[in-house]
């Protein structure tokens, strides 16, 4: 089947993208039609000549485990296995410590009961960003290994990345298409297949590349009545996020009051012991000095505990401790006070 991208009126309009990952899921994923993923692979590295899709969804391990689902995942030349991510937005820091993680699955998730840590297989992770990754803007995509960072010694292959960028791929324009190598035109249908304003652009590379091809026609198939299903549902999985997001804020204001009362019933009960010692410290003739001292506490404390109940004979104990505590005496106000009697010069219970 050949589309004209041209044609838009003949087409009910669409604003998917194979950026867009469920479409990337379908298309490039497809376990019935492995097309455009081998051609995707190839043009990553020709030595890629096999690759056979996995389910993506690995379970969690135990109650605290995060679940992992991978965009794409399978076996190379059935020796590697892979991870193919894509990513419409993101930082590089957020996107490498993501790539870890997905690594660290794909190697430990191998069976290696009664077997050689030798015989567990290489894994990759790929990653097709369309943020900025590298520097130079030359440079569109790497691997990467583990790499001494004094001798530059590679500590093994058996961990592997490899960094895609789509940004930055507008430059191409200026090549003819016939002279774009395979992975460079794979980027320009990632990143614009479904623009209008790149559709001559997209036709032309359509015509000479069977994989790029099939997937624009693959994309340009799926019906109106999936792409609305998967407006809504990524409209109710936003709608979902911020209600838990609000659910979560909540929950944790609440958690931090109860943390806050139950701290402040500690304090209340640490500054009612002390009240307790200090009035009694005072009723057998020691000065705020002298009980200070032997409490190790500050002065200032003492001598406020002493004002209130000169001021308040009849207070109990927990109303003195509860008249520090609504008055902010105890403590930062106790600081103001002790300044402000040594500026006067005086400790009247002292």
């Amino acid at each position: 089947m050949s589309i004209d991208l041209r044609e838009r009126k003949k087409l009910k309009k669409r604003t998917i993208s194979l950026m867009d990952d469920w479409v990337f899921k379908a298309v490039i994923g497809d376990p019935e039609d492995e097309v455009c993923l081998s051609s995707f692979f190839h043009a990553i590295d020709p030595d890629f000549r096999k690759v056979r899709l996995l389910p993506g969804e690995k379970k969690a391990g135990h109650p605290d485990d995060k679940a992992i689902r991978y965009d794409i995942c399978g076996v190379i030349n059935e020796k590697i296995y892979f991870d193919l991510e894509i990513q419409r937005n993101g930082n590089p820091e957020e996107q490498g410590i993501r790539i870890v993680f997905y690594l660290s699955r794909l190697l430990s998730g191998q069976r290696t009961k009664g077997k050689d840590y030798r015989e567990l297989r290489p894994v990759r992770v790929i990653m097709i960003t369309n943020s900025r990754f590298f520097d130079d803007p030359e440079v569109s995509s790497d691997v990467f290994y583990l790499v001494g960072e004094k001798t530059g010694r590679t500590l093994t292959k058996h961990i592997q990345v490899s960094i895609i960028e789509l940004a930055g791929v507008e430059r191409l324009q200026r090549i003819p298409v016939q002279d774009l190598t395979p992975l460079d035109r794979w980027r320009i249908v990632l990143k614009f297949a479904g623009d209008p304003d790149k559709a001559a652009w997209i036709q032309a590379i359509m015509a000479i590349d069977e994989g790029c091809r099939r997937a624009v026609e693959k994309m340009m198939e799926i019906p109106m009545s999936m792409i609305e299903y998967m407006w809504e549902t990524k409209r109710l999985d936003r709608e979902m996020m911020r209600n838990s997001e609000i659910r979560e804020e909540r929950e944790r204001a609440v958690k931090k009051a109860r943390e806050r009362a139950l701290k402040q019933g500690k304090d209340q009960g640490v500054l009612l012991n002390l009240v307790t010692i200090v009035l009694k410290k005072a009723k057998k003739g020691m000065r705020a000095a002298e009980i200070a001292d032997m409490l190790e506490e500050e002065e200032a404390r003492i001598q406020t505990i002493l004002k209130i109940k000169e001021e308040h004979p009849d207070y109990t104990e927990e109303q003195i401790a509860m008249k520090m505590i609504s008055e902010s005496v105890y403590p930062a106000t106790l600081r103001n006070k002790e300044r402000l009697n040594e500026e006067n010069g005086k400790f009247p219970l002292a």
